[in-house]
């Protein structure tokens, strides 16, 4: 009986490390989900990896600016952007292709990724 109710709590203990555990690829935002949520206009800050943020816009007529929090030198940089059906795409000023994301909520933080690399975490 005390094995059964171990076995039992183990179970439990390991289908709730899955629900709470890191997205899986079929959990990312179709385009028009990140359009409706992040591409209002509104700025939202973006934080890589390394600590470096940005405050980025993404407008609805399909441009975008993002600067660099704290540096020296700010200067704005434009770019135009695009849904897709697992993301979206943007190519800023001075990039000759654009690059491609896909954005998962992962608990608390909405996650962006480039191919399965993390690459920013967005706040607004």
């Amino acid at each position: 009986m005390a094995a059964a109710a171990s076995l039992l709590a183990g179970l439990v203990a390991v289908a709730s490390a899955d629900a709470a555990g890191p997205a899986k690829p079929d959990d990312k935002w179709p385009g028009e989900q990140i359009k409706s949520v992040w591409f209002d206009g509104q700025p939202f800050t973006a934080t890589a990896p390394d600590g470096t943020a940005f405050k980025m816009a993404y407008n609805p007529d399909g441009k975008s600016t993002k600067v660099q929090l704290g540096a020296k030198k700010v200067a704005p940089v434009g770019g135009f952007w695009r849904v897709i059906a697992e993301g979206y795409c943007v190519r800023w000023t001075g990039q000759v292709r654009e690059k491609c994301f896909n954005v998962r909520k992962e608990g608390d933080l909405t996650v962006v990724r480039f191919g399965t690399q993390i690459v920013a975490n967005w706040a607004k």
